[in-house]
């Protein structure tokens, strides 16, 4: 499997699937982990690379992302408060506050409020250029060894 593929089946055709499930929770952990998973595709290190979770988030929002994720990540260690909470403890710390609200990405108080709608919209933007960069060649297409899940795989 290349990473075009890998990128339309599993984080962007499956995360659409979350979305229309509203299986908000895990929607959420599925974009806070394609984040890190599309700056593996972005850098020229192995796929696999061990230690480069913070700088393929960090990338991924810098080059696929609109620019107020930076800015937010600023104020706040998203990768560290929302990726990392969610892989460890499947909820984001407290210092990130998740609803439904118009006020995406805004902080006040000590608290990030992201509107899970407007992140869904910018993470599907954003994987959606991540697989035109590979369709037309921008990126170099990687190889990746999904043997081990043949029952998932179309």
């Amino acid at each position: 499997m290349n990473s075009k593929e890998f990128a339309q089946q599993y984080l962007l055709l499956e995360v659409e699937k979350m979305k229309a499930a509203d299986v908000r929770l895990h929607l959420l952990s599925a974009m806070v982990h394609g984040i890190e998973t599309a700056g593996a595709l972005l850098d020229t290190m192995p796929f696999k690379a061990k230690g480069q979770g913070k700088k393929r988030f960090v990338l991924a929002l810098n080059r696929l992302f609109p620019s107020i994720y930076m800015e937010a990540g600023m104020k706040l260690d998203l990768y560290g408060l929302l990726r990392s909470h969610m892989s460890h403890c499947m909820l984001p710390a407290k210092q990130i506050h998740v609803s439904d609200e118009l006020q995406h990405l805004h902080y006040s108080d000590e608290v990030m409020n992201i509107s899970i709608e407007s992140f869904y919209h910018d993470y599907h933007r954003a994987i959606t250029d991540l697989v035109g960069q590979l369709e037309t060649g921008k990126l170099k297409n990687k190889k990746i060894q999904f043997d081990n899940l043949d029952p998932i795989k179309k």
